[in-house]
């Protein structure tokens, strides 16, 4: 009666021993973790010093611009009332052609300051793509120096720990390496 209690433990044993092994090695082992790290695109150039230089740029533009529309805008408008005071001293047709004259005048310039921003715009495009162009290569080394493997823009990522930006440090890399 021992005996077959304990062939019956004895084999018990053996098969939980096995068992546990078997599921042991289905499940692979990882020894080298990816190391993965975010990074916020429009900060990184919004905030080195080359990005805040450019968009200082852009603002003094903007400000021109902006200040030279007023003034035209002004100018219209005394224009346009002049034409609505010699409109009841002057026939149709004559009010017509110079009415004409106005509206050709208002798209043209309209035209032209729209041309205006659409420089200022490709201004601002062409500099933070020159400005990605010579931080990509310094941003290669600094991952490689921090064993980063792969780097992703933070407006792309659902959740990441806090540690996993280093926006705040590739900006300070890049403003001293842009220094030199």
């Amino acid at each position: 009666m021992h005996l077959k209690i304990f062939k019956y433990v004895f084999i018990n044993v053996l098969l939980i021993c096995f068992t546990n092994i078997s599921y042991a090695q289905t499940y692979p082992v990882y020894k080298n973790s990816s190391a993965i790290a975010v990074l916020d695109q429009d900060a990184l150039f919004s905030e080195s010093e080359w990005g805040k230089e450019v968009l200082k740029n852009v603002e003094k533009k903007v400000s021109k611009l902006s200040d030279e529309n007023r003034s035209i805008e002004t100018a219209l408008e005394l224009e346009e009332s002049e034409l609505t005071k010699i409109r009841k001293t002057i026939s149709k047709i004559e009010f017509d052609v110079l009415a004409i004259k106005f509206d050709e005048k208002v798209k043209k310039i309209r035209l032209e300051q729209a041309d205006k921003q659409r420089k200022i715009n490709i201004f601002l495009n062409e500099n933070r793509k020159l400005f990605f162009e010579k931080v990509t290569p310094i941003l290669l080394d600094y991952i490689n120096e921090l064993g980063i493997e792969v780097l992703l823009n933070k407006d792309t990522v659902a959740l990441a720990s806090l540690g996993s930006d280093i926006t705040i440090s590739a900006i300070n890399k890049i403003n001293e390496q842009l220094k030199n």
